[in-house]
């Protein structure tokens, strides 16, 4: 037999029987699934022995009306290829394979679990004033689908204006359709001014499978008041004469938008020639725009600057909603220095008493000596 002729003939292929997935592609599709949409992209898993299994991960979006409990089939498509065949290739001998593709659906069955979803029905704030505590009573309804225990409801603090002081505040059992009322004490910044501000209301609950989970955010706005404040409103400068005691009656005014309670307002203790021997007087409580009187005795002494302005620094002690006690900001109280009596002056004044005296012994000197000549 020629052997150069049996080399130049290809051998007919021999059928494998494949047993290694190559380079597999699976991807999941949601198909006609209207609560999910898939948001991965296929994955490259690579060669898959026989009797190997090989895991990937694919994200999905849930809508969040999606009814809990719900069962939907999803389906993943792996696509790989494999060595269908085998033959020889003449004159070398080599061994030539033959791939194919092929691609497998497989079907992966889900359930939708539920969620805990905060929806705020209403918000009530009060005493929320710059610098201050005040509270916020939220009534809220589990519109979602689960069961939340051992829940709590928090502020999320998104607007650095609201510090909880009391941390969460716990609800437990928190059932689909519930409504609870829950109220946080929360510190309002100094810095802000009145207005709204927004603010998030979030769940933290453990679920029906035990694990801790946090709901959606509810995002509302949460106003902030001016509060309490104060003002001066008697008129014109009050009048003094130096080396008098006056007197006084100061009229304040609550200008903010919450009320005070026992105020008190205190002449702030001040260096001469302006003394006060009355310096503290009672308001009692002031609602928004009301005013009150206030008595106070002051000095000047008798060695002031005569027609010149004098100020007086006042403040105003009260209590708010929450019994918290707060010191209003200073307001000056103006005094107008006059002229009194001369003679009246001179005499009070220490120093024309030294003159005057002075005066009064050196002519009575002369008068003697002048007496003693004569004689």
């Amino acid at each position: 037999m020629d052997t150069e002729v049996l080399r130049e003939l290809e051998y007919t292929p021999f059928t494998m029987n494949p047993t290694t997935a190559l380079g597999t592609v699976a991807g999941l599709d949601a198909g006609e699934v209207p609560p999910l949409s898939v948001q991965s992209e296929p994955y490259l898993i690579g060669d898959i022995p026989a009797g190997v299994s090989r895991s990937f991960t694919a994200y999905a979006h849930v809508d969040e009306n999606a009814p809990a409990g719900g069962m939907y089939t999803l389906r993943v498509n792996a696509g790989y290829h494999y060595a269908a065949a085998q033959h020889m290739l003449p004159p070398s001998g080599e061994w030539q394979y033959t791939y194919e593709e092929k691609t497998v659906p497989l079907e992966v069955p889900v359930r939708i679990k539920g969620e805990v979803k905060p929806e705020i029905l209403s918000l009530r704030a009060e005493n929320l004033n710059p610098g201050q505590v005040g509270s916020i009573t939220v009534s809220l309804k589990n519109i979602g689908y689960a069961k939340g225990t051992a829940s709590a409801a928090e502020l999320s603090g998104i607007s650095g204006v609201f510090r909880q002081v009391d941390g969460g505040v716990y609800i437990g059992d928190f059932a689909p359709g519930e409504v609870v009322n829950v109220t946080f004490s929360a510190y309002v910044d100094d810095a802000v001014g009145a207005g709204t501000y927004p603010e998030e209301v979030m769940i933290l609950y453990t679920d029906e499978d035990g694990e801790p989970q946090q709901s959606v955010s509810e995002r509302t706005g949460i106003p902030v008041g001016e509060g309490a404040s104060f003002a001066i409103v008697s008129g014109p400068p009050i009048a003094i004469v130096p080396g008098e005691t006056e007197s006084i009656r100061v009229t304040f005014q609550n200008t903010g938008d919450a009320p005070a309670y026992d105020a008190r307002a205190r002449i702030v203790p001040s260096k001469p020639p302006l003394t006060a021997s009355v310096d503290t007087a009672l308001l009692g409580d002031m609602a928004p725009n009301e005013t009150k009187t206030a008595d106070f005795t002051i000095s000047l002494a008798s060695g002031g600057a005569l027609e010149v302005p004098y100020g007086l620094n006042t403040e105003v002690k009260y209590r708010d909603a929450r019994d918290t006690l707060i010191l209003s900001d200073q307001i000056v109280l103006q005094l107008d220095g006059k002229a009194g009596n001369p003679i009246r002056d001179a005499l009070l004044n220490p120093v024309s008493l030294v003159v005057m005296v002075g005066v009064v012994l050196l002519a009575g000197y002369y008068l003697y000596v002048g007496r003693r000549k004569m004689r």
